[in-house]
């Protein structure tokens, strides 16, 4: 059944609803992971810190790895029933994790996690399906303020959750949370497949390496890399240095308020930019954002006091925020949408990567130099801004 033109945005705004509550659910654990690994019986604190990195890494590893392949299925199968394949298998692995009864099947319900591959990049492929062509940036900003918006609203109940019934029960919350956005999602979305007609499956077998065919795709794989690799960065860095401040009692406290406000800055920027998109080529806009952006990471290092902290970190949201809408704005602009399942898995794959590879490289500088790790994001904002503006120039002509 042909879905009706209007009913696109309804479509939209239940995939962000998905987004929303599902997200949610995984900030009510993922900051508490060290705490449940010691109330798993690992005391030392060195250990803790090793399994802590290795549980946050091995997930998004094993998801970036099996992503390209989900998102080549998504494109024969369809994209809404991979998204509910990964909701069922939350529900299932992350209500486990609230049953284990040591570290080591903890990090086997993350690797076995990790195999329900596909849940960002398929959302953001159906978004840019679901809208028409010059709505593309605003459904992915839509979506992505909702992810962003998680992190805002996620730790502050789960902590609630964790200190008043105990960290497993935040597990449980989260599948209960996987479920509803399951539900939400059966009942809201209509899938529709490319161009409004029936699934065109010769042109979906398109072999996996075919989509670096399209212009400047390993560009934009690189971008995403950059934007979520410095996100994550930033997540981690914060109490860091907050930590290191002078006179800050509830480093706690202070950290999740910086964090907050730089998520509000990030949403805020990914909606004022996706609207700019409508007008002004999303590359171009994204080149300034890396270009303003570097240096704000970078004087991070510097500042003696929160307030001033809390300021560039509000500075440098409202920068590079919309870097992750606006990369995906560009593969959804280079790649046709009957392929986008597919394309997106790629993108899955350099999304993840930086989402492994952020807390391990920059906790690993951060332990020789908190200052240079700010300084290394800034470095890495200029490097990708260098990648837009002398690899590929033809993106910064097109608009939408």
């Amino acid at each position: 059944m042909r879905i009706l033109p209007t009913d696109w945005r309804r479509n939209v705004w239940a995939l962000t609803l998905t987004v929303f509550i599902s997200f949610v659910g995984f900030q009510f654990f993922s900051p508490f992971l060290p705490l449940y690994i010691r109330e798993l019986g690992v005391t030392d604190p060195a250990k803790i810190a090793l399994w802590s990195g290795l549980q946050a890494a091995v997930t998004p590893a094993m998801s970036g790895i099996l992503s390209p392949v989900f998102g080549r299925l998504a494109d024969r199968f369809g994209r809404k029933i991979m998204l509910i394949r990964s909701l069922v298998g939350f529900v299932v692995i992350v209500a486990a994790m609230g049953l284990v009864t040591s570290v080591e099947q903890l990090f086997l319900a993350r690797v076995v996690m990790g195999l329900f591959a596909g849940f960002t990049p398929m959302v953001m492929a159906l978004a840019t399906t679901s809208a028409p062509k010059d709505k593309v940036p605003a459904a992915i900003g839509m979506v992505q303020s909702a992810q962003l918006l998680s992190v805002a609203v996620g730790p502050a109940i789960g902590g609630y959750v964790a200190s008043h019934f105990g960290i497993r029960y935040a597990f449980f919350a989260t599948a209960g949370l996987c479920a509803l956005a399951l539900v939400g999602l059966i009942v809201l979305f209509q899938e529709v497949s490319p161009g409004g007609g029936a699934q065109r499956q010769p042109s979906a077998r398109m072999p996996l390496a075919d989509v670096f065919k399209f212009p400047h795709f390993a560009v934009v794989m690189g971008l995403l890399f950059a934007a979520q690799f410095i996100d994550r960065g930033l997540a981690l860095l914060i109490p860091l240095q907050v930590a290191h401040l002078p006179d800050i009692e509830k480093i706690a406290a202070v950290s999740g308020a910086i964090v907050s406000i730089g998520a509000i800055a990030a949403t805020t920027s990914a909606n004022v930019a996706a609207r700019l998109a409508r007008e002004i080529p999303a590359a171009r806009i994204l080149l300034i954002g890396l270009v303003l952006g570097g240096p704000l990471c970078a004087a991070m290092a510097l500042p003696q006091g929160w307030p001033m902290l809390l300021a560039l970190r509000l500075l440098t949201g409202l920068c590079l925020g919309a870097a992750i809408t606006l990369t995906y704005s560009l593969g959804a602009a280079i790649v046709p949408a009957e392929h986008r399942g597919t394309a997106f898995g790629w993108l899955g794959l350099a999304l993840q990567i930086g989402t492994a590879a952020s807390p391990l490289a920059s906790g690993a500088i951060a332990a020789v130099s908190i200052p240079v790790a700010f300084v290394f994001d800034g470095a890495l904002a200029w490097v990708a801004a260098a990648l837009l503006l002398f690899g590929a120039r033809g993106l910064r002509r097109r608009v939408g």
